[in-house]
Parts: structure tokens; sequence; C-alpha cells
């Protein structure tokens, strides 16, 4: 999709130095799509959760574009180079001109304070530096698009790129009805007294009405998490391997999907099975508002029950319109 073959690339790669398996189905997206787009072109990853270097900044300036990829990297309140998600300053992002590909923004927690005004206009002046104004980016929900709109940049609003291949076609095929076995997921870094209590829940309503419960593991401290609920009947829980093969060695079952993990969920509709995604923060709820991505709120837990053992199609509408439209602009 450019005049140019065998041109670089470089793509902020956000699984590098991550234990969120969640990152790496963001980015086997992200390098799918890219891919697809630009056959012929080197690609060269480069870190977000470690502060840039002089090599990154090199690549910055020798490729022709730069892509940033998905998560929730995005935030409005400057934190200083080596305290963000997204690791780097002033002086680095100076050769960036980046393209974000179904990036996300990180909650909705509002920096309204006198003290924090400076550090919202320098987020936004780094934002206008780092990212690419000759592009639109591609944002995964409306919340996203609003909040970069305000710092006036401009993006499309495409969904989560994990979403992108979730034709009619293929969710057509996934079963309306319940399988004998779920796989579901628990967060580690949710885990007030009112989160525990909706995994506790979650976890024993699975139990009681499928024959076979499996957890994967996302992160090391699940394990402490789950060990932490008591479930009762949790010596029938199976547990997956933390990493993304044996996750998909499980989806290859007949198995449906409930858990708090958005991309885990994600995953399970690329493998065209039934899926319930427990929200916990903004980034399953925007992106659910947008698509009609099957969700319920961790505080009706008890509704999961009508899911189970109703029939629920998965009519989820993906903007392929618009995605359309963003990867227009590089062809």
């Amino acid at each position: 999709m450019t005049n140019n073959i065998y041109n670089s690339i470089l793509v902020f790669d956000t699984s590098v130095v991550t234990e969120n398996l969640g990152d790496f189905i963001i980015m086997d997206a992200v390098r799918n799509q890219l891919h697809s787009m630009f056959p012929n072109s080197f690609f060269i990853n480069a870190p977000t959760h470690e502060t840039v270097g002089i090599q990154t900044q090199q690549w910055a300036k020798e490729s022709e574009l730069s892509f940033i990829g998905g998560t929730n990297i995005l935030t409005n309140r400057f934190r200083g180079r080596n305290h963000s998600q997204w690791k780097f300053g002033f002086r680095d992002g100076k050769n960036f001109s980046a393209v974000g590909l179904g990036v996300g923004w990180t909650s909705y927690k509002k920096y309204d304070r006198l003290m924090d005004w400076p550090l919202n206009i320098a987020q936004s002046m780094l934002y206008k530096r780092s990212l690419s104004q000759k592009y639109l980016h591609s944002v995964r929900d409306s919340y996203t698009q609003h909040q970069l709109e305000k710092m006036g940049i401009k993006s499309i609003n495409t969904a989560c790129v994990t979403m992108w291949g979730l034709t009619e076609k293929h969710l057509a095929a996934i079963s309306l009805k319940k399988s004998d076995q779920v796989v579901t997921t628990i967060t580690n870094y949710y885990k007030t007294p009112e989160y525990l209590a909706s995994y506790k829940q979650m976890l024993e309503l699975l139990l009681d009405n499928y024959r076979v419960v499996k957890l994967w593991i996302q992160a090391k401290e699940d394990i402490e998490v789950f060990v932490r609920l008591n479930v009762e009947g949790a010596d029938r829980i199976q547990f997956i391997s933390p990493n993304l093969s044996d996750y998909d060695e499980a989806l290859s079952e007949d198995t449906d999907y409930i858990g708090t993990r958005l991309h885990a969920g994600i995953r399970a509709l690329q493998h065209q099975r039934r899926t319930l995604i427990v929200e916990l923060d903004n980034r399953a709820r925007e992106i659910a508002k947008d698509t009609n991505l099957p969700t319920v709120s961790y505080h009706n837990i008890a509704a999961i029950s009508d899911f189970i053992n109703g029939e629920r199609k998965m009519d989820i509408h993906v903007p392929f319109d618009k995605i359309k439209q963003w990867k227009s602009q590089f062809i």
C-alpha cells in the first residue's frame, strides 16, 4: 500500500517488557494488519514500556512510517518519561510522528485540579510533537477519539485492532447455546474487596453451570488473587498456563468464554467461541458502547446466568468502513 518497497517501518510494540498477555494478543493483530498493508517492508520493533533509547530514535528518523500498537496507552496528564506507560519525553519524541493503531485511553480519571493544568498542557504538547499530524490515528473507542480531539489531534474510531477480523460471516458461526465447559479469567490489578467478591461470585457461578471450568493465568499475581478468593469447589478448576499458545489450544475446543480480561475475550471471539466479558473499567465498557461487544458489569455478576442459559447472538458491529478509510491513507 505504498509506492516504495523494502522500506523500513518502526513499530512501537506494547508487548515488550511486560507480563500482560493481553498486549501479546493486541500486537499479534497489529502485526497481521501491518504485514498485510505493507507486505514488502522491513519492520523494526521498539518497546513502549522501556525508556526510549538512541537506537529507537535513530530508527524513527530512518523509517518511512512509525506505528504505535493498541492498548490503553494514552493519557491526558504528563507523568515524566520514566513513569508513563509509553516511556518517552520531549527530546525523545521529536522524531516519532507515530500513527496510532487501535490506541486507547488509560482511564476515566480526571486531572482537573489547578496543579494538574501545566501537566495536562505538557501532555498535549508532547502528543502533538510525537504523534503524526499527517495521518489520522486509529483509536479503539469514541471516548479516546474525544480525548484526542480536545488536544487537537484527529483520529478515526476503528474499534480495537483485535476485532478487525470479526466479520458478520465469522460471527454467524458462533454457537448460540452454552457449551459444557468454559474458560475464564480474573484480573490481578483490580483487587479491592468489591472486585474480589465479584471474582468469587463469578467463579462459583461458573462451577454451578459448567462441567469443566478452566482459568487462564494471564499474570503471575492472578494465582495469588485466586487463592485469596477461597472459592467453593476450587479444586475443580483447571489452570491454563500463562502463554498465548496454551490459551489458543484451550480455545480450539468447544468452550465458552466468560471472564474479566478484555482481550482474552476478544481472542475467544477470534476462535469463534461464545463470549461474555465482565467489565472492570473503561476499556470493555467503551468498546461495547460503540460495537455491541457482549459485556456485563462486575456489579451485576448474577446477570451472567441469563447469558449462560439463554441464547445470545454475537451481534458485534465492527466499523469496517472506518477501518477501510484509515487504511486508505497509506495507499
